[in-house]
């Protein structure tokens, strides 16, 4: 599911920063492998990061606090983090327990983290029903 609503010309956004925390969230998890990387390789490629750099220097212990995170940045962290966390169809109670730490971390709070997740629940239905249009298979 691609879902974006960020580029390089919203000064509201930090791209770095936002690559570096789903780099982190990526390795701190033993059962990621390709799909996660490649989802993460090519969001970094589409706003223009360098990702091998940013995988090479950024360990899974990065810490956010201490650095200014605007509103939109940190939602679309935790948006994608749940993204990530879900490739596998399985947002684990663990990868769950992670998305929370790092929103609070960003001040999003357990009730922007549960709407988003169900946010992205909605589109994800309305992403088949496109894909049933689509294919003119309605029934």
């Amino acid at each position: 599911m691609e879902i974006n609503y960020v580029d390089l010309n919203n000064e509201d956004f930090d791209p770095e920063l936002y690559i570096k925390i789903l780099v982190a969230v990526a390795k701190a998890d033993k059962n990621n492998g390709p799909r996660e990387f490649e989802y993460i390789a090519n969001q970094a490629n589409r706003l223009g990061i360098d990702f091998t750099r940013v995988w090479d220097t950024t360990d899974k212990t990065f810490l956010i606090s201490g650095k200014e995170v605007s509103r939109l940045t940190a939602a679309v962290i935790i948006k994608d983090c749940i993204l990530l966390a879900s490739l596998d169809k399985n947002f684990s109670l663990a990868e769950r327990d992670k998305v929370y730490a790092y929103a609070a971390k960003l001040d999003i709070t357990r009730s922007d983290v549960d709407y988003i997740v169900v946010w992205l629940g909605v589109y994800d239905v309305l992403d088949i029903i496109w894909i049933r249009l689509i294919s003119g298979d309605l029934h």
